[in-house]
C-alpha cells in the first residue's frame, strides 16, 4: 500500500483556522477525518471506525481536503429532488394547450406531449418525466385492454360452443377416434 499523502503545512495552517468556528453534524465529520489524522495520527481505518464511517469514505475527505481545503468541510445538501424544470403554474399552462385536444378525441397521446415539453424546454426528457407531470395534474393513465391484432373472432366463438375451430377431433375422441 502506497504512503499516505503528506498534508501541506499551509493546509494545516486552514484546519486549524477552521477548527477555532463553529461548526456541527457533517461539517464536524468531515473536519475530524482530517484533524484526527493530523494531530491524532490515526490511520483511515482507525477514524472511520470512529466516526462511523467506511475507510475509503474517509480517505476520500482526507483526499479532497489536500486538494481543495477547507471547502469541502461545506455542509452539502444530499438525497434532494433534482429542481423543477418549469413551476406548477407553468406546467398548468402547457398543459392547457392539450385539454381541448385531448376533451375531443378523448385521448391524449404522451408521444406529442413529450416532444412538445421537449421543445419547449429545450432538451430531451425521459418519458416517466412526463407522466409524472401528468399525475401531478390530475390526468390519469388510461389504456386501452390489449388485443391481438390477428385474433379470429371466429374461432374463438366456436371454441366458446365447443366445437373445434380447426376440424379437429372433439373432446374424449383422441387420435384413433371413437371405438
Amino acid at each position: 500500500m502506497p504512503a499516505a499523502t503528506q498534508i501541506p503545512e499551509s493546509r494545516r495552517a486552514e484546519m486549524e483556522e477552521f477548527g477555532a468556528t463553529r461548526c456541527s453534524g457533517s461539517e464536524l465529520r468531515r473536519f475530524l477525518c482530517v484533524w484526527l489524522r493530523v494531530e491524532g495520527g490515526m490511520s483511515a481505518a482507525g477514524i472511520a471506525r470512529a466516526l462511523k464511517w467506511s475507510a475509503n469514505g474517509v480517505r476520500i475527505v482526507q483526499r479532497r481536503f489536500i486538494e481543495r481545503g477547507v471547502a469541502v468541510f461545506a455542509d452539502r445538501k444530499r438525497g434532494r429532488r433534482t429542481p423543477p424544470r418549469m413551476t406548477f403554474q407553468e406546467e398548468e399552462a402547457f398543459l392547457d394547450g392539450f385539454r381541448a385536444a385531448a376533451a375531443a378525441a378523448a385521448v391524449l397521446v404522451v408521444g406529442d406531449t413529450k416532444a412538445a415539453w421537449e421543445g419547449r424546454l429545450g432538451r430531451t426528457v425521459h418519458k416517466t418525466t412526463v407522466y409524472r407531470m401528468l399525475e401531478r395534474h390530475g390526468w390519469r393513465k388510461v389504456v386501452p385492454r390489449p388485443r391481438r391484432p390477428k385474433k379470429d373472432e371466429g374461432a374463438g366463438e366456436a371454441f366458446k360452443k365447443g366445437a373445434s375451430p380447426k376440424g379437429s377431433p372433439g373432446r374424449g375422441q383422441g387420435r384413433r377416434g371413437s371405438r
